[in-house]
């Protein structure tokens, strides 16, 4: 299986960063641009074995994508994995990892091990295009996930600053 991470820092506390990535409903809010998610059904509570279904759609195409959390471990990391068969890969297994950088920021690291459909079709655009691709995806996605949580913790910090009292 072929291996992709990318990471980046988000200035918001580790908590909000993993209440965010946590809530599986949040991940429309980051699939942006030609790539769209929709969640149709979450097994909660959101523990090891529960599944998500969801459509991906790229352009016209829509393709059901049904994952099952593997593990997860509070404040730290989850993984989920492609159920067999029903989804636009062959494998996927994603782990999101968190990391306090400081009190108002968060590293997230997102580990992939997939494997394209299509055989050595697959294999082939996946050697010439695979890693542009994910680079793109993964960056649009944390640039949409900066800009959320970013501006959750703008609207906070100012609501604050207005219930100061004046001198």
């Amino acid at each position: 299986m072929r291996q992709f991470e990318h990471t980046f820092v988000v200035n918001a506390p580790l908590e909000k960063v993993w209440a965010f990535h946590d809530d599986p409903s949040a991940l429309p809010k980051v699939m942006t641009g030609p790539v769209k998610m929709r969640v149709h059904h979450v097994d909660r509570p959101l523990q090891p074995g529960s599944r998500i279904l969801m459509t991906m759609q790229i352009g016209p195409f829509r393709r059901r994508w049904n994952v099952q959390l593997r593990e997860k471990v509070p404040l730290v990391s989850f993984t989920d994995e492609q159920i067999v068969g029903e989804g636009p890969f062959r494998r996927w297994r994603h782990t999101h990892a968190f990391e306090a950088v400081d009190a108002h920021r968060t590293r997230v690291i997102d580990r992939l091990e997939y494997e394209l459909p299509f055989g050595l079709l697959g294999k082939i655009g996946d050697a010439l295009f695979g890693r542009i691709v994910m680079r793109g995806l993964f960056a649009a996605r944390a640039r949409a996930t900066q800009r959320w949580l970013e501006s959750q913790e703008s609207a906070v910090a100012e609501l604050a600053d207005s219930r100061r009292p004046m001198r």
